[in-house]
């Protein structure tokens, strides 16, 4: 469909009137233009354009009424209508109150742009007037519906072009579900902020290497803090929380016979821990001796006798 952005030029029948050797059915325009004598007219122009975009070859839509009632000689040429318009259709406005021309005859033009073909706001068209210009463009917005005509008119629709169908704008792809990488009950080792809700609202202490269980999820995709932890301690983000690991434990020192210890921590006065607590706290001694699966195994002394009986725990090698 070709639509036409440019006034049109001599020879061109779809505006010159049947009389005169063209193919219209219209009235002659005022001022007449020398070369399209159906123009100026928003009639003689808009029955034109229509025909010509459809390249039928002669006058198959004979719009050749008042502007206003192109609403009513479209549905019984068979041609649809709707409310938004699209390219190549012809917009129709009432004037006054009546269909009549006792008050006015309207207003008809071609649509040839629109800014969206789903829900425009924004047109283009190519148009003519009575007693006005025999061609002119316009940018018009859609406004309070009126689509840029005073309040003197009233936009009734848009006729569509042959073989129209209305496009349906399609229904946006839902988003796919959130894949977080953690869930309830996971136990992971949190190092961050922690927060008074999901979307980061309210930041409060921070924590570090935190042993802590996810209590609860959010999967909105707002949720910039999607996790809660340990019962509702706060809501942490994702790069904050790490695998849990256990904390490392000191490898258990092997004390043998002989080797140099300090005293840090109280024993007994018999391996069995049948005598009196032995102390000497801070004292450098050595083991003398152990005796396996006792109470106090570690006999501990120098070479001036025995200063007591001792636990492993209780004693520092150095």
């Amino acid at each position: 469909m070709n639509l036409r952005t440019t006034k049109p030029g001599a020879g061109n029948k779809y505006f010159i009137r049947n009389v005169n050797g063209g193919y219209s059915w219209c009235i002659q325009g005022k001022p007449t233009d020398s070369e399209c004598n159906v123009l100026a007219n928003c009639v003689g122009y808009a029955c034109g354009a229509y025909n010509e975009e459809h390249d039928f070859g002669y006058e198959k839509y004979h719009l050749n009424c008042n502007a206003e009632n192109f609403i009513e000689r479209a549905i019984a040429s068979g041609l649809s209508v709707y409310q938004k318009p699209m390219p190549g259709g012809i917009m129709v406005w009432q004037k006054g109150a009546t269909l009549n021309s006792n008050d006015g005859a309207g207003h008809v033009a071609i649509c040839t742009w629109v800014n969206d073909v789903y829900d425009p706001v924004q047109i283009k068209t190519s148009e003519s007037g009575y007693g006005s210009s025999a061609f002119w463009r316009s940018t018009r917005d859609k406004g309070n519906g009126n689509w840029g005509q005073n309040s003197n008119y009233k936009y009734r629709g848009c006729i569509a072009p042959v073989g129209y169908v209305q496009p349906v704008k399609p229904e946006p792809t839902p988003e796919p579900p959130r894949q977080l990488k953690y869930h309830a009950g996971d136990r992971l080792r949190f190092t961050g902020v922690l927060y008074a809700d999901s979307y980061g609202n309210g930041p409060g202490q921070s924590r570090e290497n935190l042993d802590a269980v996810i209590s609860a999820v959010n999967d909105e995709a707002k949720a910039i803090k999607p996790y809660n932890i340990n019962r509702g301690l706060g809501w942490v983000a994702e790069e904050d929380l790490h695998p849990f690991e256990p904390a490392p434990q000191p490898t258990p020192t092997v004390l043998n016979v002989g080797d140099k210890v300090k005293i840090i921590g109280t024993g007994n006065g018999a391996s069995d821990g049948s005598a009196n607590t032995a102390y000497g706290i801070g004292w450098i001694r050595y083991i003398k001796k152990i005796y396996p699966g006792r109470a106090f195994p570690y006999q501990v002394g120098d070479n001036t006798g025995t200063t007591g009986f001792y636990k492993a725990n209780a004693l520092e090698k150095q």
